[in-house]
């Protein structure tokens, strides 16, 4: 029998072609079956599965990370296109509920809180890539029931979210705290965006879904409700004010007139009905010589504060003050000017506790 021997170039021929075989091989089975049209149809079918596709190639100074997330973004998109669609349409909805009657100005500030984002994700969402010949290409994917399950029980959480967040406003409008009501008011709406989108998801994905599993009666009152709340809290905090102030024997009204200049800057109004008021202020204030010096007399103002707190008429802050004032021409103007700049100091003290 005659032996073939192999020299060491036609061996080293043999081992490199081998060589590429294995390594042809390799990368065929590592492209993914999903780059193929058919197989993504066959094997996520449109009745269970949400798909998006995208391919494009890899920019100049753009790093492959950076291009994959850019076209898996795209990939995405394209799944999410159909939904958003939908979520915009109950956005709308909620614009348009909002009660007849109510300003221009306010509804015009609802309808814009309710915003659809076009960068919304849905949760529930895979993305796989690949890259090939300076190209991405991303699929992205979903099976429809397991979405429809986790936005039906992330409706039912965020309705009662918000149903918490109005029983905490209403506890606190009942104790005059406005502001402190309106700011848990407003807590809501970022929640309505969420159950906006819930919804949207829902109606895209499950022809079958119904108004009350949407909670949408429910959602749609809660929402009127937060805008005649906002209505009526818009409207300033009511201050009854008394003050009994004395410039050397004649009464003045310095202290309340600089005082009700300053808290109307900050949303305050005043009232003469006691009863209807958030807050009572009650000054008493007199006047006093103090010495001539270099041809500027000086006098003081002493002024006794306190402050009540509607509904309870609780006394929440007493306090006394006194201020220094100068004139050339007497007393009384040296007083006069104490007066107006008492009224500041008095202001700064009580809005800390009207904005508390």
């Amino acid at each position: 029998m005659k032996t073939i021997t192999l020299g060491k170039n036609t061996t080293l021929i043999v081992f490199l072609i081998i060589l590429f075989s294995i390594h042809n091989k390799v990368n065929a089975q590592k492209e993914p079956a999903w780059m193929i049209d058919s197989w993504r149809t066959e094997q996520y079918p449109s009745n269970v599965y949400l798909t998006g596709f995208a391919q494009d190639a890899i920019n100049k100074n753009e790093t492959n990370a950076d291009a994959i997330g850019r076209v898996t973004s795209i990939a995405q998109g394209n799944l999410s296109e159909r939904i958003i669609s939908s979520v915009k349409s109950v956005s709308d909805s909620y614009s348009q509920s909002v009660m007849e009657g109510n300003s221009e100005t306010v509804k015009e500030t609802f309808k814009s809180e309710i915003q659809v984002s076009t960068d919304i994700v849905i949760n529930g969402i895979n993305v796989e890539s690949y890259i090939k010949n300076n190209i991405v290409y991303a699929f992205a994917y979903a099976n429809k029931y397991e979405i429809i399950g986790y936005y039906k029980a992330n409706l039912n959480m965020k309705v009662q979210q918000i149903e918490g967040y109005i029983k905490t406003a209403q506890e606190l409008e009942g104790k005059r705290e406005k502001k402190k009501a309106k700011d848990e008011f407003n807590k809501t709406l970022p929640v309505f965006n969420e159950i906006t989108e819930a919804q949207g998801v829902l109606i895209a994905l499950d022809k079958n879904i119904t108004d009350n599993d949407l909670h949408k009666q429910k959602t749609m009152e809660l929402y009127n409700e937060v805008v005649q709340a906002n209505v009526r809290l818009s409207q300033a905090i009511l201050v009854y004010m008394v003050t009994q102030e004395d410039l050397f024997g004649q009464q003045v009204t310095s202290i309340e007139d600089g005082l009700k200049a300053i808290l109307a800057e900050n949303e305050c109004s005043f009232t003469n009905n006691e009863a209807e008021a958030d807050w009572k202020i009650e000054i008493s204030a007199t006047s006093r010589e103090y010495n001539i010096s270099n041809d500027f007399y000086f006098s003081y103002v002493d002024a006794k504060v306190s402050l009540f707190k509607a509904p309870s008429d609780k006394h929440v802050y007493q306090n006394e003050f006194s201020e220094k004032g100068a004139h050339t021409k007497s007393y009384k103007n040296a007083a006069s000017v104490a007066y107006n700049d008492i009224s500041k100091t008095i202001a700064e003290k009580i809005l800390t506790w009207i904005n508390n």
